[in-house]
């Protein structure tokens, strides 16, 4: 490798060997753009993930933290997708209801329950 820095830069050139590899194969990383707003009783986030199907999809959520991962095959190289969305404390993440339509992954987000207020007895 033939560094065009000082060492001082070395993670500077690092950044860009890594991604001269990844042009190389052809191979890109894309951060999806989304949309979070305020629906009657909770969110909506919505993810645009276009040519993406299905079954290419992972989608996961684990401590209020929801992770969008794709891979798309085009004739001119392969994309990654790959985002990460933070949920509020008061989303209820055991009943969150996604769908895709139209290269859009749609995400119901549900508030939780408060507890509501109840008279306690006194023995």
């Amino acid at each position: 490798m033939t560094q065009l820095f000082p060492n001082t830069f070395y993670g500077i050139q690092n950044f860009l060997d890594n991604l001269n590899a990844a042009n190389a194969q052809n191979e890109c990383c894309y951060t999806p753009k989304a949309d979070y707003y305020e629906v009657e009783n909770g969110f909506m986030l919505e993810v645009e993930i276009p040519g993406v199907k299905k079954e290419d999809l992972d989608v996961q959520v684990e401590k209020n933290i929801i992770t969008v991962k794709a891979t798309r095959a085009r004739k001119d190289g392969k994309f990654t997708y790959e985002r990460s969305f933070r949920l509020a404390d008061d989303i209820d993440t055991e009943n969150i209801k996604v769908s895709l339509e139209n290269g859009v992954l749609s995400f119901a987000l549900s508030k939780k329950q408060a507890a509501a207020a109840r008279k306690l007895t006194i023995d």
